[in-house]
């Protein structure tokens, strides 16, 4: 879908979406950012200064009282907890439109006595409680809110106002609309941004077990009724869905894949209020401090905003998780693309790290809650670039994911995963055993086909896992391989380039699979990359398969080895005994 091609000369040229904006260089660094170290000419915001410190901190922070549960029922919110201290206390409900480090007056704030129904021990509030609360609540301009998108923290009072005493938490169950079977990868095999086309019948030649789509949300959703749209109620709104687009683009994807029992993530997209084909509610997603990009990130400073795109979650997620699978079915759901590219992907202004990864967290756990109630197995995939701690944009990747995981760890964590596009340092070389920004340290720039293992590693380590014990989910939903030409060497330089890389990816445990970019050439992949499995789909190449389709095709089965033998020489190594220590 979206990517951004290096040279060894150290610069990256963005590769927009297809008739999207033309190519931006920037400067590509190799080195590990310290995300704090700013100067006076720092790009950011005093006040983003400040918070970035607060987030700092809270991460850094150990505290005596805390949220022990949150359970959502169909009907009722209860929260359980411990307050540990002398001072007067009250709970806060922090909903995803406020910042729990710099709140002034929370939606909800249930005092101590009411906590512990009126009956202080020894003369203060302390202790074990619970309290249950409407599920919904009226908030201003008549909004219904659901409180299953919201967090709970503990404040006391004091002499110069309120101070944090506990971690946030948020749902730990929510009640089920629905439980439908879940999908289970057949195979690691996939094809990433599908559509119906003339070729559909790949699926089956090349054995596809899984495939991403993309859902510019943006595309088909207006907050005014008009022709040829269905209606969907939420949080005491009406939102409205362009049912021919839905048909002809989503349903019709997905109904292929089904036939198929292919496992599909849904990759959620926001474009900017200029390309959204409903101005007004472009301008209502959109955030104030969006300064550019592709992509951006839906707002969610405002209670309207975060209706409107939770709004938009809850239907994709009913009409796309029927036990019946009448539109086709969604089994994962991807939460927006690339944002460690944060300017071009998830445009939201400049802002610090930290403050960028809390806003996008909030983003993640709404998705999260939101499909919880309509399928119990799905995950929420954080999407990330082929950075690791060095830049192909704005953030290093492992650092993203720390706060990602430590703040999940302390907040009550939650089943996301991990949607990683692990492309050649240089994408125009499709000879990515050579890449020499890849290597096989926990620290390396670039985690990419050839040290997977470095990912590998990673997502086995019991401090990056659901609840210390379940390995995350890893999907490589977005890479691919060049062939720099039409020409046999080139053609058989990318099929050299799959066959090292399907090596890597069958013997690893920890890389669940890879959803191959891009089905056919495409020129909106930018300075001439052609990543297709397929020539392009015109008049002129009619789609025809390349080398490396009938290699994936036999990846995966019993002509593997015959298939693969001949690309030991262009590799230039004995065998395919190729998996290689993490340092």
């Amino acid at each position: 879908m979206d990517r951004l091609v290096s040279s060894c000369s150290g610069w990256k040229v963005l590769r927009p979406l297809a008739g999207a904006v033309p190519f931006i260089v920037m400067l590509l660094s190799f080195s590990s950012c310290d995300r704090h170290d700013y100067t006076e000419e720092s790009p950011y915001s005093a006040e983003d200064l400040d918070f970035d410190a607060s987030i700092q901190n809270y991460l850094k922070s150990s505290f005596s009282s805390e949220i022990t549960d949150v359970t959502v029922t169909d009907d009722k919110v209860r929260i359980t907890g411990c307050h540990d201290g002398e001072e007067d206390f009250f709970l806060a409900e922090i909903p995803p439109y406020m910042d729990l480090l710099r709140l002034d007056t929370p939606l909800t704030s249930v005092p101590a006595r009411e906590l512990f129904g009126g009956q202080a021990s020894g003369g203060s509030f302390s202790g074990d409680f619970t309290v249950e609360l409407d599920r919904h609540v009226s908030v201003s301009g008549g909004l219904q809110y659901d409180r299953l998108l919201s967090k709970w923290a503990l404040f006391e009072e004091t002499g110069d106002g309120s101070r944090l005493v506990s971690a946030a938490h948020y749902a730990d169950e929510v009640a089920l609309e629905r439980d439908p079977e879940p999908v289970p990868l057949k195979n690691k095999k996939g094809i990433g941004g599908i559509s119906a086309n003339r070729f559909v019948s790949d699926f089956d030649d090349l054995g596809i077990g899984s495939a991403t789509l993309n859902m510019y949300v943006t595309s088909f959703t207006f907050l005014s009724p008009v022709a040829g749209t269905v209606a969907h109620e939420y949080g005491g709104r009406t939102y409205y869905f362009d049912e021919n687009y839905l048909k002809s683009v989503l349903d019709a994807s997905l109904l292929e894949a089904g036939k198929r029992n292919m496992a599909v993530a849904a990759i959620l997209l926001v474009q900017p209020a200029s390309a959204a084909v409903d101005r007004q509610l472009g301008n209502l997603l959109m955030n104030d401090g969006c300064n550019g990009g592709t992509l951006t990130l839906p707002d969610m400073t405002s209670a309207e905003a975060v209706n409107c795109f939770a709004a938009i979650v809850d239907f994709l997620a009913e009409r796309y998780t029927r036990e019946d699978s009448q539109y086709g079915r969604i089994a994962q759901w991807i939460v927006m693309n690339e944002v460690d590219i944060a300017s071009i992907w998830a445009n939201i202004g400049t802002r610090p790290e930290l403050v960028f990864t809390d806003y996008y967290i909030k983003i993640l756990r709404m998705v999260n809650n939101i499909v919880r109630q309509y399928d119990r197995n799905a995950e929420t995939f954080v999407s990330m670039s082929h950075s690791w701690t060095g830049l192909a944009g704005n953030y290093p990747v492992k650092s993203m994911l720390g706060t990602i995981n430590t703040m999940g760890k302390m907040e009550g964590d939650y089943r996301w995963a991990l949607a990683y596009h692990s492309y050649a340092g240089d994408l125009l070389n499709p000879r990515c055993w050579e890449c020499p920004w890849s290597t096989f340290s926990m620290d390396t720039h670039f985690v990419t086909f050839k040290n997977l293992e470095v990912m590998n590693e990673w997502i086995y380590m019991p401090e990056n896992m659901y609840q210390g014990t379940q390995k995350r989910s890893v999907w490589l939903s977005e890479a691919g391989l060049n062939s720099r030409s039409y020409s046999e060497e080139d053609l058989q330089e990318q099929a050299a380039g799959w066959a090292y890389a399907w090596k890597k990816i069958k013997a690893l445990p920890g890389i669940d699979g890879i959803q191959w970019h891009n089905w056919f050439d495409n020129e909106g992949d930018g300075s001439g990359a052609l990543l297709g499995l397929r020539k392009y789909n015109d008049d002129v190449y009619g789609g025809e398969a390349k080398p490396v389709w009938e290699l994936y095709r036999v990846s995966g089965t019993s002509e593997e080895d015959v298939a693969f033998s001949p690309y030991l020489d262009i590799i230039g190594i004995e065998d395919w005994d190729i998996i290689q220590p993490v340092l």
